[in-house]
């Protein structure tokens, strides 16, 4: 497999994520240039880094592509979170839900406090990463894709719920999302060559949020829930936003051609 097609499609995992992230915030904010190749620049980034660091290299390329697909959209989605919730300082008086992250609802003054607890976490993510602990038994893929389902769901409720509410039947979403649909990373592994548990965690990541997001965004038609209901919309922009979904079409298409 030619190597620089690897970089090529870690993009397009990251744009993908920039589509659904442009149909859904474009309405309230508008179109936003600067920040709408921020997912696109993430995965590559994420992507370098491993081909670069010899303790992922082997198993990096030991994937296919479907798979290298949703291991970066996975890891991008975890460190966007962070990033955006630990480090990122912006007015916070648009949103709903704040970006920003909260103290169990209450807000969090320090950012000394912040950026600590933020780096913890990605070195945490970082950690998990590591765990090259091979398995080629169904029931692993199952349990792993409910697992991080479930952490999935642990971080939104942690963000959302003092706003939102806790909605139990919400919570189990993703963990049930997975397990359906562990099956697949099942199938797609190489028995020669065994995905690792830190890489598998990642791909059901990403595979997490590129079926219920597009589930959400793309046939539900829900208005992003984390910007005030008040705020007045760009009616251009929603009106011709349906081109973010027909070029994520074109990213599905070439995802299972």
């Amino acid at each position: 497999m030619p190597t620089l097609i690897l970089p090529v499609v870690a993009a397009l995992s990251g744009l993908y994520t920039s589509l659904w992230g442009a149909f859904k915030d474009s309405p309230y904010e508008g179109f936003k240039p600067k920040t709408f190749g921020r997912s696109v620049y993430f995965n590559v980034v994420i992507f370098v880094v491993l081909y670069s660091l010899p303790m992922f290299h082997d198993r990096l390329m030991s994937l296919g592509l479907f798979q290298l697909f949703f291991l970066t959209m996975g890891l991008e989605r975890f460190l966007a979170e962070i990033y955006k919730g630990f480090f990122r300082t912006e007015d916070q008086d648009k949103y709903f839900v704040p970006s920003r992250i909260t103290f169990f609802g209450h807000h969090v003054a320090s950012d000394i406090a912040r950026y600590a607890v933020g780096t913890l976490i990605v070195t945490i993510v970082f950690a998990v990463v590591l765990i090259d602990v091979a398995i080629d038994q169904f029931l692993w893929f199952a349990v792993i894709a409910y697992g991080t389902g479930l952490l999935v769901s642990l971080g939104g409720a942690y963000k959302d719920a003092p706003f939102e509410g806790f909605k139990p039947l919400k919570f189990q979403r993703s963990g049930v999302v997975l397990a359906v649909l562990s099956p697949l990373f099942f199938f797609l592994n190489d028995a020669q060559a065994p995905v690792s548990i830190g890489f598998l965690i990642y791909m059901n990541g990403g595979l997490e949020r590129f079926a219920v997001e597009y589930y959400k965004t793309y046939i539900q038609r829900n208005m992003s829930g984390k910007f005030r209901p008040d705020i007045e919309r760009h009616q251009h922009e929603l009106e011709t936003r349906e081109k973010y979904h027909y070029a994520a079409l074109v990213i599905m298409v070439g995802l299972v051609a």
